[in-house]
């Protein structure tokens, strides 16, 4: 059985939950960015990492309150069961049991919280905005972003000390701007997973910029025609 509410309080409660669920990965992501990045090739596990530990069991909870506060169980596991998976603090888990794993794993599994919050927006946007058309827009963008953001982390963590062009963050930006963009890149990939999230990035590129013309293209076409109809 799901929680009879109030539709207005559960539709309030469900925003909350969403935003406060973006707001724990864009603090996962400053977190990545500011403190893990520039020491990059120290030991990861030489830092605490219980700000990780407490995003993801409210990753846990929050997953669990929706799922009593959906109307349609079996569905909601079904669409959303994965979210358990990329919620478990497994860096914890192994940390506790001296569990010893390369860098690289750390960071791959230190980045999967961050899908979590990529679906709260887009459910998030599917809530706030009316229009279809804006919604999915906007779902996209954060997708593209998402997946660009994922993409430097992982080109960065396996090109850098290995790759003579990838000294800095800041030339995986500059790697991932070219690509997504299509332009290409001066920074050949020399690693298997660099060449992966080469072409990630670039089919990314290639899927997201054409939906942001089709909108642009559909928002002027409908402006035309509120104005025909004014007139």
């Amino acid at each position: 059985m799901s929680f009879q509410l109030n539709p207005n309080f559960k539709k309030s409660l469900l925003k909350f939950i969403y935003a406060s669920t973006i707001v724990a990965s864009l603090v996962l992501v400053m977190d990545i960015t500011l403190f893990d990045i520039p020491n990059i090739n120290q030991n990861p596990l030489i830092r605490q990492n219980q700000l990780q530990f407490w995003i993801c069991i409210y990753f846990l909870f929050d997953f669990f309150l929706l799922f009593l506060l959906s109307d349609h169980k079996y569905s909601y596991l079904k669409r959303y069961g994965i979210l358990i998976l990329i919620s478990i603090p497994y860096i914890n888990i192994f940390e506790y049991y001296n569990i010893n794993i390369s860098h690289q794993s750390f960071y791959l599994l230190k980045f999967l919280p961050i899908l979590r919050g990529t679906i709260g927006l887009f459910l998030l946007a599917k809530l706030l905005i009316n229009n279809k058309i804006t919604g999915l827009f906007v779902s996209y963008i954060a997708l593209f972003f998402s997946i660009a953001y994922l993409q430097t982390l992982i080109f960065f963590i396996f090109e850098n000390g290995i790759n003579p062009d990838v000294k800095t963050y800041g030339d995986v930006l500059w790697w991932a701007s070219m690509t997504a963009t299509t332009l290409g890149s001066n920074i050949i990939p020399i690693t298997t997973a660099g060449k992966i999230s080469t072409v990630i990035l670039a089919i990314t590129g290639i899927t997201i910029f054409p939906i942001f013309t089709v909108y642009i293209t559909s928002l002027v076409q409908n402006l035309n025609h509120q104005r025909n109809i004014s007139e």
